[in-house]
C-alpha cells in the first residue's frame, strides 16, 4: 500500500467523491435520469459499467434494468458530445453540450477524411439517408444505415461508417437509441428528444463551467479543458462565467476551483467520504473527469488501469479515496462473483469492507454474490 498522504490529498479526494455523489447523502440523486442531470455528462464507452455508474449514484439504488428501462424511454441520452467519446447526458442539456464542446473534434476529424477516403458529398449523402430512413421516429441499426446508405450508392467500409456516423452524432443528426442487443441502433435526435434547451456561447460555457465543477471539484482550469476538449482560454471564461457559484481553495500546494457551499468541508466529513471502499466500474468519472489524476493514483499504478495506456480503461477499487486495484466480475445466471486484485496487499479491515459493495453490485444485477481476491 502507498504510503500515508497529507491531510489535503485526503480532503481533495473526499471533496470529489462527495461532488460526484459517491458518498451517501451527498447527493440528493434519486434517480438515473437526475445523476446523469447532475453529473453533466458521464463517460460510457463501456455500456455495461455506464448503467452502474449511473446506479452508484442514486440515492433508490436502482437495478440494472431499471437504469436500462430509463434509457429506453430516453430520459438518460447516449451520444458523443465531447472529444468524440460515448457519453450520457439529460436529453436536454445534449444539445447545448454538444455545440459548444464538440467544435475541436470535428475539425481534428475533418482532416483525416482524405486518408480515410470520405468525402464532403459523402457525409452531406449519408445525412440524407439518415433523415430519410429515421423519418417519423424510426429507429435503425448501423448495419442497416449501412445497407441503405449503399442502396442510395454510398457505399462505406467499416472505417468510413463509423466516421460519418460520428460525425452525424456531433452535430446532432442522430443520437443512439435502445440498443438491439450488442447492436447499437440511432434516431433522429429531433424525435428521440423534444426539450432541447439552447444557449448563446457565452451563457454555455458559465453553465458548462459551473455544472462541471460542482460536479467535480476541487478541479483546476486544465482539468475542464482537458475534460470538455475546450480552449485554455474558454475553459477559464467559463469558470470566470460561473461568477460567486464557484470560489478557489488552496489543497496541496495548488489552487483549486470548488462549489461556493463546497468549500468548507470538516475533518470529520472528509473522514466519513473516505471510509467506505467503492468498486468503480470502467470509465468512471472519478478517474476520467480530471487532467491531473495524482492524487487518486501513483502513476506506477496506471497501466494496470489502462494496459498499454491504449485508452481501455479497468474497473477499480477505491480505499480511502486513492485506486489501489482492478477488478473484474463473472456471471452465472444465479451468481455475480467480483474478483478484486489489488496493487499490493489489503489489510483484513478492507477486505471485509469490501463485502458491502460486490453484494450492492450483486442486487444491482439482481444476483447473489461473491467476492475474491485475486
Amino acid at each position: 500500500m502507498a504510503p500515508k498522504v497529507n491531510a489535503d490529498v485526503r480532503r481533495i479526494r473526499a471533496m470529489r467523491l462527495r461532488a460526484q455523489g459517491l458518498v451517501p447523502g451527498a447527493r440528493t440523486w434519486a434517480t438515473p435520469s437526475e445523476v446523469a442531470r447532475g453529473m453533466l455528462a458521464m463517460q460510457a464507452q463501456d455500456p455495461k459499467g455506464v448503467l452502474w455508474a449511473l446506479a452508484l449514484r442514486c440515492a433508490e439504488h436502482p437495478t440494472e434494468a431499471e437504469v436500462l428501462a430509463e434509457m429506453a424511454e430516453g430520459r438518460v441520452v447516449r451520444n458523443r458530445p465531447s472529444r468524440g467519446t460515448l457519453q450520457v447526458t439529460a436529453p436536454e442539456d445534449l444539445h447545448w453540450l454538444s455545440e459548444t464542446m464538440t467544435p475541436r473534434s470535428i475539425a481534428a476529424a475533418v482532416k483525416r477524411r482524405g486518408q480515410i477516403g470520405v468525402t464532403e458529398e459523402m457525409v452531406a449523402g449519408v445525412g440524407e439517408v439518415l433523415r430519410r430512413e429515421l423519418a417519423d421516429g424510426v429507429v435503425r441499426t448501423r448495419p442497416e444505415i449501412v445497407e441503405a446508405c449503399a442502396a442510395a450508392d454510398i457505399d462505406l467500409d467499416g472505417t468510413q461508417a463509423g466516421h460519418v456516423l460520428r460525425h452525424h452524432t456531433e452535430v446532432m443528426t442522430i443520437v443512439f437509441a435502445e440498443p438491439e442487443g450488442r447492436t447499437d441502433t440511432f434516431a433522429l435526435a429531433e424525435h428521440w428528444i423534444d426539450d432541447a434547451r439552447e444557449l448563446d456561447h457565452d451563457d454555455a460555457l458559465a453553465e458548462l463551467g459551473q455544472r462541471y465543477v460542482e460536479a467535480r471539484g476541487p478541479v483546476t482550469a486544465a482539468d475542464l479543458g482537458r475534460w470538455a476538449n475546450l480552449t485554455m482560454g474558454d475553459a477559464r471564461a467559463a469558470i470566470a462565467g460561473a461568477g460567486d457559484a464557484l470560489t478557489t481553495v488552496t489543497l496541496d500546494g495548488d489552487e483549486y476551483v470548488v462549489a461556493a457551499d463546497a468549500a468548507d468541508l470538516g475533518d470529520d466529513d472528509v473522514d466519513g467520504a473516505l471510509d467506505r471502499p467503492l468498486l468503480l466500474p470502467p470509465f468512471d468519472e472519478y478517474l476520467l473527469g480530471y487532467g491531473s489524476r495524482s492524487s487518486i493514483i501513483d502513476d506506477e499504478h496506471f497501466e494496470k488501469v489502462v494496459p498499454g495506456r491504449n485508452g481501455m480503461f479497468k474497473p477499480i477499487v477505491v480505499v480511502d479515496g486513492e485506486i489501489v486495484g482492478i477488478w473484474s466480475r463473472k456471471l452465472t445466471a444465479k451468481k455475480a462473483t467480483v474478483t478484486v486484485e489489488p496493487f499490493g496487499s489489503l489489510s483484513a479491515p478492507v477486505k471485509r469492507g469490501l463485502a458491502e459493495p460486490a453484494e450492492a453490485y450483486a442486487r444491482f444485477l439482481e444476483r447473489t454474490p461473491a467476492l475474491e481476491f485475486a
